[in-house]
């Protein structure tokens, strides 16, 4: 398992002038999650080193962090976002085109995905074989169960 990194929500900011040269800097820290954010800006020049102003937004971090609570893989699985123009999490409509020869075939298929573990799984089903709202019904259920072994892996964890 990797290591967690001891600077992760923190940014190195240098600010340059005219010439193109360093005059100031610092570190930010910055959190977003579940709809709130967080900024501070630790500057070298008022901490007196950038080893300081790093220690600062460290020790800020750790303080800051535990109130800003991860959103879980499972919550972040069923998340609405401006994306989704099917109405249905983790459920869209593709395509699928196929030349043989001089002919050209085009498939639609209700498709459904998630992940486990990282993994990411996926299952279509064919319009023309089950019709438009079956296709559509069966790519739900999948994304379901699909969600739900992604709920029992989570627990195993």
């Amino acid at each position: 398992m990797a290591k967690p990194n001891p600077d992760r929500n923190i940014t190195r900011a240098n600010h340059f002038g005219s010439d193109g040269q360093p005059i100031t800097g610092g570190y930010m820290v910055r959190f977003n999650r579940r709809g709130k954010s967080h900024q501070a800006y630790f500057s070298d020049s008022k901490l007196g080193s950038k080893k300081k102003a790093l220690l600062a937004a460290r020790q800020h971090r750790d303080e800051v962090e535990p109130k800003y609570r991860l959103i879980t893989p499972l919550e972040r699985a069923k998340l609405v976002t401006a994306a989704n123009t099917s109405g249905t999490v983790g459920v869209r409509w593709t395509t699928r085109t196929i030349k043989k020869g001089k002919q050209t075939y085009t498939f639609s298929f209700a498709t459904a995905s998630w992940s486990i573990e990282g993994q990411r799984k996926s299952r279509a089903f064919s319009e023309q074989k089950y019709g438009k709202d079956k296709a559509w019904a069966m790519a739900v259920k999948a994304r379901q169960a699909g969600l739900k072994a992604m709920s029992q892996a989570l627990k195993a964890d």
